[in-house]
């Protein structure tokens, strides 16, 4: 049995869109308006952001045409240097990345639904986020297509909302453009926008090689895949910028300065107080849209991992009737849970983030890698501006991590190690199996 490809570009795109947008667009403004109380600033960091995120698809879109597989960076770490690479970053995925980030999810969705529900028992919101991861597993146990029916209209509906949200709100609200003023006595803060202003920035937009995990899947992958990345990068960048400007044109910089929902604030002062729950749908339809693309695209991963024989052996299993990876699925659904259930997620996510932009970092210099060592191999698509787009995108993503790693250097060290522990596990596979066909161990 094998995947089946049953993804087409539109689902692929989706798929993108909403493992990126989630709560961070309506929190991270808030943060921003405090760090650069400049409107040019303010809204010219999301589209250096943008321009970032959408310099990495250029870059990934190259690599995914290329290894249309299961697995996403997987793939693509072991294409650049070995089954080691691939192997380490499915280690951290499978014990912290993707359990702590379905569980860190799951409880967001239920603080957003606590004054809906008038949950005040930290049991019942506990379990409610328990309901939630099972709910979504089951969905992603039980096909692709019921995971990519999910992902579609939990998707789709946010982005409704939003841009309903932004049009109303730039037509009839009762904003102002003088909140774009630059006053002369406003300082430039040139040193905030790429300190801790540009790293809020990334992890807003991340998330956006989604559809990568799920080459096996996508059909016609050496246009669609590559294609997703590119359009889902670039909705995601045109629909923040606009939210922000929204926002901005709702409540000058002093007031956005700390709000904890940028959105709901804006739409009570665009509106009318009321109209702030619209914007708590369009959020947690947001964040079930991030937790069903987290389930689906992470226990690929795993199971491409057990396909090449350095993982468990039952994570690469299909169910006979679904055809799914279900015991890849059931896997983080278990850690997902003993994370939630033992509250250290958080902490433990903190540990990687350094890591996760490290990941990205040696995706794009694997990029290069395989340009100077296999130029033969097929590219059905070859990254626009090569090669002065890729290191562009590679020196940005240095310099964020080199920030994270100055400002908290023994959280980052501890993620290096937490990664390196799966060295020895690793080399216990390889002696345990027969050798791997193909790449370099």
């Amino acid at each position: 049995m094998q995947l089946k490809r049953e993804l087409n570009l539109s689902d692929a795109t989706l798929l993108v869109v909403g493992n990126v947008v989630g709560a961070g667009i309506f929190t991270t403004s808030g943060f921003l308006a405090g760090e650069l109380p400049h409107p040019l600033f303010f809204i010219g960091i999301w589209i250096l952001g943008a321009l970032i995120t959408f310099f990495g698809a250029l870059t990934y879109a190259e690599l995914a045409g290329m290894f249309p597989k299961a697995g996403g960076d997987y793939q693509f770490l072991k294409a650049g240097y070995g089954h080691w690479a691939g192997f380490l970053l499915g280690w951290v995925n499978f014990w912290i990345i993707i359990p702590g980030s379905i569980a860190a999810l799951s409880l967001a969705l239920v603080s957003y639904l606590k004054p809906l529900l008038i949950l005040n028992d930290p049991l019942l919101e506990k379990g409610l986020a328990l309901g939630t991861i099972f709910f979504f597993s089951w969905i992603n146990y039980r096909g692709i297509r019921w995971g990519k029916t999910s992902q579609d209209f939990f998707t789709l509906g946010s982005l409704v909302i939003l841009v309903a949200f932004i049009a109303g709100g730039l037509i009839w609200g009762k904003g102002s453009w003088d909140h774009f003023t630059v006053l002369s006595s406003q300082p430039l803060p040139f040193s905030k926008i790429f300190g801790s202003a540009m790293i809020a920035i990334i992890f807003t937009y991340s998330g956006w090689f989604a559809s990568a995990y799920l080459g096996s899947e996508i059909k016609k992958p050496e246009r669609n895949l590559p294609l997703s990345l590119l359009l889902g990068t670039a909705i995601v960048g045109i629909l923040y910028t606009l939210i922000n400007v929204t926002y901005l044109y709702a409540l000058p910089l002093s007031e956005l300065a700390g709000a904890i929902n940028a959105g709901q604030a804006t739409a009570a002062a665009l509106f009318n107080p009321a109209i702030s729950t619209v914007i708590s749908v369009a959020i947690i339809l947001a964040i079930c849209s991030s937790i069903n693309a987290t389930i689906m695209a992470g226990s690929r991963i795993f199971y491409a991992m057990s396909e090449d024989k350095i993982f468990w052996s039952f994570l690469k299993t299909l169910h006979h009737r679904f055809n799914t990876p279900h015991l890849a699925i059931l896997s983080q659904t278990v850690l997902s849970v003993v994370l939630v259930c033992l509250g250290t997620f958080n902490q433990l996510l903190s540990y990687v983030v350094f890591i996760m932009l490290i990941v990205s970092i040696t995706t794009g210099a694997a990029h290069l890698i395989l340009r100077r060592k296999k130029p033969g191999l097929l590219r059905p698509y070859r990254t626009f501006g090569y090669p002065i787009v890729p290191i562009l995108f590679i020196v940005a993503y240095l310099w964020i991590s080199q920030q994270i790693f100055m400002e908290k250097p023994s959280t980052s060290l501890v993620g290096l190690l937490l990664t390196v522990s799966g060295l020895p596990f690793y080399f216990f596979w390889i002696k345990s199996n027969k050798p791997i066909k193909g790449g370099k161990t």
